[in-house]
């Protein structure tokens, strides 16, 4: 899936990526001129740069991935998952089920964000606390790994929102920077990129060349089997 919000720096981030990536293409079909494509993005991620420049903002070295943050939420969201499964596998009454979620249900854990699973998962290790749960099966190793998640999860975020993004001046010649690039690049290069590619009967490597496609939580679902309910 694409990224829901791509920000300023992300513009200048996610263009470069193209750039890069679309020189692969450069001959490969006669429908579209690979340079001019290319020089249509470089000018609207430079309107944004220059924008950003004038407020004294470069590219934070410091800066998370928003790929990082989509991966170490679906890993916390699959241990959940399973947990859940592992506990509603227990005989009925045996342990209380609705101190880890509430009305013993999983709940909707795949439309919950990043921060909003993090709290979920603060939820399920206050059950491991009730007298009830003391003798829970396998309660350590569960424990361990959600809180070894959650803490991932947590510092991931963390980082992110301590990036220079947070200090950008959201002016109305960057907005409308911001916007060309938008129209450029989501508008313009991604539907020229797609009909390249589905000339080429390469139709599902558009996300190869746009770098907010893969912003894919479901990629990074896989569990290390080796550990308990994997």
């Amino acid at each position: 899936m694409a990224d829901d919000y791509i920000d300023y720096l992300e513009c200048l981030e996610y263009g470069d990526h193209f750039l890069t990536q679309v020189d692969s293409l450069a001959g490969a079909s006669k429908l579209v001129d690979i340079a001019v494509l290319k020089n249509l993005v470089t000018v609207a991620m430079a309107g944004v740069g220059a924008e950003l420049d004038k407020q004294g903002i470069k590219r934070s070295s410091v800066r998370v991935d928003r790929v990082d943050v989509a991966y170490k939420t679906a890993a916390l969201r699959k241990i959940l998952e399973k947990f859940y499964h592992h506990a509603a596998a227990q005989e009925d009454g045996a342990f209380d089920i609705e101190a880890f979620f509430e009305g013993g249900n999983q709940g909707g854990l795949s439309a919950l964000k990043p921060s909003d699973i993090a709290q979920k998962a603060a939820e399920v290790l206050r059950g491991f606390s009730v007298p009830a749960n003391a003798s829970f099966p396998d309660a350590t190793n569960w424990q361990l790994r959600i809180e070894n998640a959650q803490a991932a999860l947590v510092s991931a975020i963390a980082g992110k929102s301590s990036s220079t993004a947070d200090n950008i001046k959201a002016t109305a010649d960057l907005i409308a920077a911001r916007q060309a690039f938008l129209v450029a690049y989501n508008g313009i290069a991604k539907r020229l990129v797609q009909a390249i590619l589905i000339n080429l009967g390469r139709k599902d490597d558009l996300r190869l060349y746009f770098k907010d496609l893969q912003v894919d939580e479901s990629r990074f679902a896989k569990v290390d089997a080796t550990q308990p309910g994997g």
